[in-house]
């Protein structure tokens, strides 16, 4: 399975004849540059890349990929991507990009469609379901960039925990007061164990909004950023109060992590390498690929996981139906619109995900598999247990609204969470403010639907 240089080979023909310009340097050998985001606990897309990397130039003599990592979490690329991205001098040839800033980028010409090329490649037809496809689609309906994961999101328990509590296991909540009620007894019953915790300040971007706010938001009725049938950005309302309610529950009765904690950018590490293996964490809002914290890879291998967490759905806020909500994103590999050798970056794209590497990067990040092929083999359905749980949680999730705007609007979020985490708003204050701004974060009032 693991290098099969060969069905590189086969892929690459398969892929070619899309035409693109193909300029070269003095030496005429061409460099295409490929720029993503690592981290010392997340270093699974490097190596997925790498692996692509030498199959694609064994395959491909004068073409070298110059392989660009960006250093730190996910706002720290964001950021370093934009600042390149503002000359064609210094944008990378291709890059990891997630899904919620794909309309964006599209609407400033950044971004080049894939479909010319997506309709030569065997792949895309076969094994990228539908709703896969969708990830990386733009509002003018093209293709911008093929997907190298999908998530969902639910509860993740620690059993001992729940167990010297006297909380159920397995358990399986029904409704929001049924959660907390939960990190109510766990702090009454174990003192120094931490009851719950969730991402919900600005230095955790789109994860406080996405695996925090909108987890809540959607799970209330009707509850949802932007009205599909008005085609408008949704001014708060009583769901939107009732989420910031939750999170204002969750921290003034100090049922969460210390503000300190809250604003940390390294929580998911305190959670995932020290307070769960050490049972000082009862129950955490978060996603999919939790478990890869604990593989046999990782730098702080945990291999009674399996024994000792349990994971559940979110519920619904009163247990409306489907009872249970979830979100899902997810990464792509796109390629710049300043690109000088298109084809060629399509190529190394179209490597990059094939089904070896995609396993590569599914097995080591705990991500959920896009590919129909790496979702079916027993390498990915085998070593964690919890793959088909948090994969059928597709039948209830979300997705944000893929608009330009959207980025905006999810700073506006940010901002009325970290004012209700840190409790200088109420969650209605909170609202208030998040109303106001909304219009000009979306272009207008009247792109914005009152409630």
């Amino acid at each position: 399975m693991r290098r099969t240089l060969a069905g590189s080979l086969l892929l690459l023909t398969a892929v070619a004849g899309c035409g693109a310009d193909t300029e070269q340097n003095a030496s005429g050998s061409k460099e295409l540059e490929v720029l993503y985001k690592v981290e010392p606990t997340w270093p699974h897309l490097e190596k997925m890349l790498t692996d692509a990397k030498k199959q694609y130039e064994a395959a491909h003599s004068g073409v070298t990929i110059k392989l660009t990592p960006v250093q730190g979490n996910n706002e720290a690329y964001y950021t370093k991507l934009a600042l390149l991205n503002r000359s064609p001098d210094s944008a990378p040839d291709v890059y990891l990009h997630d899904t919620f800033q794909v309309n964006a980028d599209v609407a400033a010409g950044k971004l080049a469609p894939l479909d010319d090329y997506l309709a030569k490649w065997p792949d895309w037809k076969e094994q990228f379901p539908d709703s896969v496809k969708q990830a990386a689609k733009g509002s003018d309906g093209k293709i911008y960039g093929v997907p190298i994961s999908t998530d969902t999101r639910g509860l993740w328990y620690h059993k001992d925990v729940f167990a010297k509590a006297g909380l159920p296991v397995p358990w399986e909540p029904k409704t929001w007061n049924d959660v907390l009620t939960a990190a109510r007894t766990i702090k009454q019953k174990l003192p120094g164990v931490l009851p719950f915790t969730m991402y919900s300040t600005k230095i955790h971007g789109e994860a406080s909004t996405m695996q925090g706010f909108e987890m809540l938001l959607y799970g209330t009725p009707e509850g949802t950023l932007y009205d599909e049938a008005q085609k408008k950005w949704v001014a708060g309302g009583k769901q939107f109060t009732d989420s910031l309610t939750f999170v204002n529950t969750i921290y003034r009765e100090e049922l969460g992590p210390k503000q300190a904690d809250a604003h940390n950018a390294k929580l998911a590490d305190k959670v995932n390498y020290e307070w769960f293996p050490n049972a000082k964490l009862g129950i955490a809002l978060d996603g999919a690929w939790t478990a890869s914290a604990w593989k046999p890879t990782s730098t702080k291998p945990w291999a009674e996981w399996k024994d000792k967490m349990g994971w559940t759905a979110m519920p619904t806020q009163n247990g409306e139906e489907p009872g249970s909500v979830s979100m899902s994103g997810g990464w792509v590999m796109a390629m710049s619109s300043y690109a000088k050798n298109k084809q060629e970056a399509w190529d190394f794209i179209a490597v990059a995900t094939n089904k070896e590497n995609s396993l590569t990067y599914a097995l080591g990040s705990g991500d959920l598999a896009p590919r129909k092929d790496v979702a079916a083999d027993p390498k990915y359905t085998g070593d964690n247990p919890s793959v088909k749980f948090f994969t059928d949680l597709a039948a209830v999730t979300h997705y944000r609204p893929a608009f330009e705007e959207y980025p905006k609007v999810s700073a506006q979020v940010q901002e009325a969470l970290e004012a209700v985490t840190t409790g200088s708003k109420t969650p209605e204050e909170a609202t208030a403010d998040y109303a106001k701004a909304l219009p000009t974060a979306v272009g207008g009032p009247d792109k914005v639907l009152a409630k």
